[in-house]
């Protein structure tokens, strides 16, 4: 057997020492190889509803990717790793109706919330819609007991609608 080193070309294409052309050179060929609809490229989008901040292109056809925000130096992600589409519905414990959760039960098992964060408070883009209403979201970056991490969301404010319903919409790393 005889053995070659292998110099670390995904390095360079990820640190930016391979130019813009490498880049475009490997998509076309992995399009060529895979199919055109197949290697896709993600972009944002303009809106701060998570499930639609960025559109999935063929990456053919979509224009070179915008920088996506960076986090801010030793701050907690914003948004989690994962998200569910749809959003998965969880029964909620709260002390008051409008108050972060402090237990909630999820494919049957139960979480007791030791932190939180929150609420973030997402308005509906009312401007997009024909009744011009829609229902607000508080995120809540949760963790439990054990140390897993998740974003959870109440669709809908007390005064919006009876009854609320809460989701898990994500997963952190």
């Amino acid at each position: 057997p005889r053995l070659e080193a292998l110099g670390a070309s995904q390095l360079r294409l990820e640190g930016g020492a391979v130019r813009r052309a490498a880049i475009d050179d490997l998509t076309d060929r992995l399009a060529v190889r895979l199919g055109r609809g197949r290697v896709r490229r993600l972009r944002p989008a303009d809106t701060h509803i998570p499930e639609q901040a960025q559109l999935e292109l063929p990456a053919t056809d979509a224009a070179p990717p915008q920088p996506w925000p960076a986090a801010p130096d030793g701050e907690p992600p914003q948004r989690p790793f994962y998200l569910f589409d749809p959003p998965q519905p969880i029964e909620v414990i709260a002390e008051v109706p409008d108050g972060p959760p402090q237990r909630f039960r999820w494919r049957r098992a139960l979480h007791a919330v030791r932190l939180y964060e929150g609420p973030e408070r997402i308005a509906a883009e009312w401007w997009r819609r024909r009744d011009n209403r829609g229902l607000t979201r508080d995120y809540y970056r949760v963790e439990d007991v054990q140390g897993r991490r998740y974003w959870l969301f109440r669709h809908g404010l007390y005064d919006e609608k009876d009854g609320p319903r809460w989701y898990i919409h994500g997963l952190f790393a």
